[in-house]
């Protein structure tokens, strides 16, 4: 795909805007949530076995995985598309755009993970039988539907997704606290004083509507501290409940370095395997009423096309995992051309309705679907 043309689908783009606008969140609520890179490993537990929690300790399920069924699978590889939204706006659930896009590759042969972080303000090209149309990549799930998004990732990366998972808020708060805390290693201490208070996003902190609207009814841009709270993380090895964890992987304003999306997408991914250990620690699986209360959070919070027999192959694939070796980049627009940073945003904004966007430095896919070859598959 190319951008060359992008100035005759800016009045088709503005009125999507406005769809999207009646759709989206508040803008301050856009944080993370990283979402259990563990589809293929936590969940294989949690989906299989929930309602038969026995089964865990079956020698034939525990020696079965050559009858496992298989999962499906190109050049040896297993691709995942995992999607984090917030689902605590006041309106419908599908409004909300997709905070989160983390799509992790499992070696079939190998054992081996990666995963890659796309930004979300990726500018891309989608086409759900409306006719070609651009935006960010965060609002094709809230304008043209899932099956769209997973078209327009693998068009960006030249990778197939062959399965999705989406996960919310909620989920990502219970697990954790289900699991009783994670264990975090933060690297760099920080303080942000404008992470975003629940329910208070429209709060005008005591002011009357005259107070913040000007006589033309354009907004006035005022500070409105009551919608922020102060969020501080020191360095070091801590243990997190459900809700620190959020904090930690959502914040996007904090000090020392720590106030951009390339930060916060390596504090999701530190969060991801941080669960993933606590999820395969003896005490949890040896825990049938703790794989009970996970196996019912699942079922009512995620979205996925995973069926119960692709469970039973992920289950088998887990066992030849190597976590040790997960890789993960994220491609941004700050990094070396060798570590993902293969986008940039462009100084004039009026070809993108004004948003800011992130394209191409080649302005078209060639050169990340190149590089994520290379990083994959190490050719």
């Amino acid at each position: 795909m190319s951008y060359v043309d992008l100035g005759k689908t800016v009045e088709q783009h503005q009125q999507r805007k406005e769809i999207a606008k009646k759709r989206e969140i508040n803008s301050s609520k856009k944080g993370i949530f990283v979402a259990l890179f563990l589809l293929a490993l936590l969940i294989g537990f949690i989906t299989l076995f929930g309602k038969n929690v026995v089964a865990l300790f079956d020698p034939v399920s525990i020696v079965g995985d050559v009858s496992a069924p298989k999962i499906k699978e190109v050049d040896g590889r297993t691709n995942v598309l995992i999607i984090g939204v917030d689902r605590r706006s006041t309106g419908p659930e599908t409004s909300v755009l997709t905070d989160t896009l983390l799509f992790a590759s499992i070696g079939r042969t190998d054992g081996k993970v990666s995963m890659i972080s796309l930004p979300r303000d990726l500018w891309v090209e989608a086409d759900s039988g409306k006719g070609p149309h651009f935006m960010k990549i965060n609002s094709v799930y809230a304008i043209d539907g899932l099956t769209e998004l997973k078209k327009v990732t693998e068009n960006v990366l030249g990778m197939p997704v062959h399965y999705y998972i989406v996960v919310d808020f909620n989920l990502f708060r219970k697990v954790i606290d289900i699991l009783g805390g994670i264990d975090v290693n933060v690297e760099n201490a920080f303080i942000d004083y404008e992470y975003p208070k629940e329910g208070h996003e429209a709060d005008y902190c005591g002011r009357s509507n005259e107070d913040v609207v000007r006589l033309d009814g354009q907004p006035l841009y005022v500070i409105f501290p009551c919608r922020y709270d102060k969020v501080e993380f020191k360095a070091g090895m801590q243990t997190m409940n459900g809700d620190s964890a959020l904090k930690f992987a959502r914040s996007r304003h904090g000090n020392n370095n720590e106030g951009t999306d390339f930060a916060r997408a390596h504090r999701q991914q530190k969060v991801i395997m941080a669960v993933k250990d606590k999820a395969f620690s003896l005490n949890t699986i040896m825990d049938i009423s703790k794989i009970k209360e996970l196996y019912d959070s699942y079922a009512k919070s995620v979205e996925t096309n995973v069926s119960l027999d692709d469970i039973q192959g992920f289950l088998a694939l887990s066992r030849k995992t190597d976590i040790s070796t997960v890789r993960s980049i994220v491609l941004d627009d700050r990094s070396g051309a060798d570590a993902g940073g293969l986008l940039y945003h462009p100084s004039d904004s009026s070809l993108y309705g004004g948003a800011y966007v992130l394209i191409p430095k080649a302005n078209d896919y060639a050169q990340i679907r190149a590089y994520v070859q290379r990083y994959i598959f190490g050719e």
